[in-house]
């Protein structure tokens, strides 16, 4: 329902003001600002200031997901039972959110740093934080068991 009103109703609410301003071929827009949708990975793509690398950036973050079965590395699938999961999880929909709200800001000094901090974050989450976290689980879980079991 709540994703009904915005496609049904009201579609245009969210989108940025400068996007309905009408297009004049001999004028370049001094702030261009993507679909809400599309923020978190723009501003990826902006904190690498080589173009290539970003782009090579950009479509990682998408693609990054195809690779979650292989990179986590904890026997238990659900967060319910993994209370430090559910803590890094949430900072990561943190870091997200911030990463959209960046998308949309102006490319000034405290924004690209900023971004590149929260780049990092989104993909040291994939790459270090999910993988250490499932091996910690079971350095844990093992130390428990040998001590309660004898």
């Amino acid at each position: 329902m709540f994703f009904s009103y915005f496609v049904f109703l009201n579609p245009n609410i969210l989108g940025h003001p400068d996007n309905y301003i009408e297009a004049n071929p001999m004028v370049t827009p001094a702030h261009i600002v993507p679909e809400w949708y599309f923020l978190p990975f723009y501003a990826i793509l902006r904190s690498i200031p080589d173009k290539l690398g970003g782009v090579v950036a950009m479509v990682g973050a998408i693609l990054i997901n195809l690779a979650l079965p292989v990179l986590n590395t904890s026997n238990i699938r659900s967060s319910f039972f993994r209370p430090l999961h559910k803590i890094v999880f949430w900072l990561f929909i943190a870091n997200f959110l911030l990463l959209g709200w960046l998308g949309q800001m102006p490319v000034e000094d405290p924004y690209i740093l900023i971004g590149q901090l929260c780049t990092l974050l989104y993909f040291a989450y994939y790459l270090v934080v999910l993988p250490g976290l499932g091996l910690l689980e079971r350095m844990l879980m093992s130390h428990y068991i040998s001590k309660n079991s004898g």
